[in-house]
């Protein structure tokens, strides 16, 4: 999701509601979506295994970024949101790109899954997880585990808890990106995983998409203090059952 400053008034720390969450994902913030998602989606595309004949959803779609992607890899494309500003800006992006593999739906993640049971090849959470509480994430990605067939992938990118800077908004000094309420780290993303039934859960860690702030990676290889320098987490887990 885009990377916009708090501007809802909520105490520090509160739960927000659904309400207020589905609130902040509006036409101005679609109008405003991040311009660097297609170069920041573009370098994990070499860690995706798609197939021509795979039938792929992106949960959590925003406006379809993905789907310029990975479209021309794959059959079919299912793009879910919860956001109507979303999803109308996703087909208007679809319709003015020429794919004409991809839909989109509004609707709830887990109303979803749940019509789709075992039917993908794979699974894509691309900057969401870190917009969702830990009740929300186990409900939801169990939901996605049911709706990938035995041995599909899922593919999950988000802010390293870890980061400096993540560190440095979680004690006030920067302020927090709207709608991020849930940034953690890998072990807490492979704990919580677990609990959805996935397994083998594989961790790269990637530089900042931004330039001068990716220019910090190298720092990730010291010791002790590295891991305050690895920005994003891409990580790779299965539905057991596959060949």
């Amino acid at each position: 999701m885009v990377e916009r400053v708090r501007m809802m008034s909520s105490q520090p720390g509160a739960r927000r509601s659904d309400a207020e969450l589905k609130a902040i994902y509006d036409d101005r913030y679609a109008a405003e979506y991040d311009p660097h998602a297609v170069p920041r989606i573009e370098r994990m595309r070499p860690f995706f295994e798609l197939s021509r004949q795979d039938v792929v959803a992106d949960f959590g779609c925003g406006n379809g970024v993905l789907l310029e992607v990975i479209g021309p890899s794959v059959r079919q494309y299912l793009g879910v949101d919860f956001s109507d500003a979303f999803v109308r800006a996703a087909e208007q992006r679809r319709d003015a790109s020429g794919f004409s593999n991809g839909t989109f739906y509004c609707a709830d993640i887990v109303d979803f899954c749940r019509e789709h049971p075992s039917q993908l090849d794979a699974g894509f959470a691309l900057d969401f997880s870190e917009h969702i509480y830990d009740d929300q994430f186990v409900r939801i990605f169990t939901a996605v585990h049911g709706a990938l067939k035995p041995g599909a992938p899922l593919y999950l990118h988000t802010p390293n808890r870890e980061y400096f800077m993540e560190r440095f908004r979680e004690r006030g000094v920067l302020k927090q990106i709207e709608g991020h309420v849930g940034v953690r780290d890998a072990r807490q993303h492979r704990e919580l995983l677990a609990r959805c039934g996935f397994s083998n859960v594989e961790v790269r860690y990637l530089p900042h998409y931004l330039y001068p702030a990716s220019a910090f990676h190298w720092l990730g290889r010291l010791p002790l203090v590295g891991r305050m320098f690895r920005a994003r987490l891409f990580l790779t887990c299965r539905k057991e059952g596959g060949a």
